[in-house]
């Protein structure tokens, strides 16, 4: 893999960045010649790693989005390693243990942890990054969302109702940190084959496969060249907006 410059001198905090989508995300970011700080619940080492091996600058930091002073801890950390920090992609989210259940039915503990880790902490790890961001004058944020906030999924309310909140926050969010230099735009996922994803039922992995215009598996890659044009200066006049990436299932 080979570095480019899209993001150089730029630094990126991006949450659950130790597999999956943000694996993705923090290697993508790397690969554009970022500094990357790898946040996750669960050790970064193995993402840190990979990106240093060819080249890439990253540090991996031990995180819960849910504890404002873990994500304070976080901030700091990427300060003292980096001196700054221009963008932060919010990929962090409760999903794997989220089951498919009648709305009836949800339990209100895990209604109640879905929305502490899913919208809370984007809001919490907003306000850890503001005042390095509010400090420069400029900064990127990139909250993850999810196609089922758009289009609705039966069985899934309560993760449908945390993206659909992000959606909103970005909206507001954009609004209020515009005067200060600062972008929040949101991109909306298809169903994407991730560890956390390959178990769930194959008639509802069938069912977004048919109704996208490209009709393959969405994979963690397809996300990143729409992450790197929003965090990057290519998109410096472009807030509070939504990308749906997903094959052509949902369109406008």
């Amino acid at each position: 893999m080979s570095i480019q410059n899209l993001l150089e001198q730029k630094t990126v905090i991006v949450t659950g960045g130790a597999t999956g989508i943000g694996q993705a995300f923090a290697m993508g970011c790397a690969a554009q010649g970022a500094n990357v700080v790898v946040a996750d619940m669960n050790s970064a080492e193995e993402t840190v790693e990979s990106i240093k091996k060819w080249g890439g600058r990253a540090i991996g930091i031990q995180v819960d989005v849910s504890n404002q002073e873990s994500l304070t801890g976080m901030a700091d950390a990427a300060l003292k390693a980096y001196g700054r920090i221009d963008g932060l992609i919010n990929n962090a989210a409760y999903f794997r243990e989220v089951k498919l259940t009648p709305f009836e039915e949800i339990d209100p503990a895990i209604w109640e942890r879905i929305f502490q880790v899913n919208v809370r902490g984007v809001w919490q790890c907003c306000k850890a990054v503001m005042p390095a961001m509010r400090s420069q004058n400029s900064g990127s944020i990139l909250n993850i969302s999810s196609v089922v906030a758009v289009a609705g999924q039966p069985g899934y309310l309560h993760y449908v109702a945390t993206k659909g909140a992000v959606l909103s926050m970005t909206k507001g969010l954009a609004k209020e940190c515009g005067s200060v230099g600062v972008r929040v735009n949101v991109i909306a996922p298809g169903f994407v084959i991730t560890d956390a994803t390959k178990d769930r039922p194959i008639e509802w992995q069938q069912s977004f496969l048919k109704a996208r215009a490209i009709s393959r598996e969405q994979r963690p890659n397809d996300l990143v060249g729409t992450a790197m044009y929003l965090l990057s200066d290519l998109s410096s006049f472009v807030s509070g907006q939504t990308v749906v990436v997903d094959g052509g299932h949902i369109m406008y």
